[in-house]
C-alpha cells in the first residue's frame, strides 16, 4: 500500500469536508441575498430578473438588433459580419446597465454569478450550438492591471464550467486602445485595427464571449483574426446588446 497516496487522499477528504462545512456555516450566518433588492435566498430574485429588458424574438442573427421580420437587418444583409451568429438575450438598458456598470467599474464582483446565470436562464440548460471552446474578449495587460480582472473571462469561466466547454485565451490584445465610449462606428473600427493577435491554433467552432455588444467593432476584429486562421464557425455569446 502506498502510504503517501493514502495520506494525500485523507488530506484531500479533510480539505473538502472543511470547505463544505465552512460554506454551509457562511450561508447560515450570511444568507444569499438578491443583488438588486436584497431579498434573501437567491443572488438574483425572479422579480428583479423579470425587470431586465429582453430583446424581441424578431432580431438580426448577426448583430441582434430588432427587425420588423425575423431575418437579417438591412446593414448585415448588405455586409455580413465575419462571424456566424450572436446569442444574447438582454438589452443593455435600465436596470441591467446599472448592474453591469457596478460589476465592471464599481468593484462589485459579486455580480458575476447573477449575471452569468441570468444569461444561462434565458438560453436554457444546454449551450446554444455547442462550440469547441469559448474565447473571452481580451484586455490589454495595462488595462487588466488597472481593472484587476477581465469581465469577459469571468463570464466565459462561469459558462464553461456550467456547460463543460473549455475556455481558451487564443486571442491577445497587442495594442492598448483608448476607451471607445462615445466613438462612432467608423472610429471604433479604426481604433481596433490590428489590435488583436492569435496565440495558438483555434478549433473549427468557437464562441467569442463579451459582456456588451455596441457597434460590434471588437467582435468583428477578433472574428477576422480567427477567420484568417481557418476557423469554420464563429459564434458570439454576449450578455447584453446596446440599442
Amino acid at each position: 500500500m502506498d502510504m503517501a497516496r493514502v495520506g494525500a487522499a485523507s488530506r484531500e477528504q479533510v480539505r473538502r469536508l472543511w470547505h463544505g462545512s465552512a460554506a454551509r456555516l457562511l450561508n447560515w450566518l450570511l444568507p444569499e441575498r438578491c443583488r438588486s433588492c436584497d431579498t434573501p435566498g437567491v443572488p438574483l430574485c425572479p422579480a428583479c430578473l423579470g425587470d431586465w429588458p429582453r430583446l424581441p424574438d424578431e432580431r438580426c442573427a448577426y448583430c441582434a438588433l430588432p427587425t420588423a421580420a425575423n431575418g437579417d437587418c438591412p446593414v448585415c444583409a448588405l455586409e455580413a459580419p465575419p462571424y456566424d451568429y450572436c446569442f444574447t438575450p438582454f438589452v443593455y438598458a435600465a436596470p441591467l446597465d446599472a448592474a453591469i456598470s457596478a460589476w465592471k467599474f464599481g468593484d462589485r464582483l459579486d455580480w458575476t454569478r447573477p449575471l452569468a446565470r441570468a444569461w444561462m436562464t434565458a438560453m436554457g440548460s444546454q449551450p446554444p450550438a455547442r462550440p469547441d471552446c469559448l474565447i473571452p474578449v481580451p484586455l490589454h495587460a495595462a488595462r487588466l492591471r488597472e481593472r484587476g480582472f477581465n469581465q469577459s473571462e469571468l463570464l466565459a469561466r462561469h459558462w464553461g464550467r456550467a456547460y463543460g466547454i473549455p475556455v481558451r485565451g487564443l486571442v491577445r490584445r497587442v495594442r492598448n486602445t483608448p476607451h471607445q465610449v462615445g466613438m462612432s462606428r467608423a472610429a471604433r473600427r479604426e481604433n481596433l485595427r490590428s489590435a488583436f493577435r492569435l496565440r495558438g491554433i483555434p478549433p473549427a467552432h468557437v464562441a467569442i464571449v463579451d459582456d456588451v455588444l455596441t457597434t460590434g467593432s471588437t467582435l468583428r476584429e477578433i472574428a477576422h483574426v480567427l477567420r484568417s486562421a481557418g476557423v469554420e464557425r464563429i459564434d458570439a455569446w454576449i450578455l447584453a446588446r446596446a440599442i
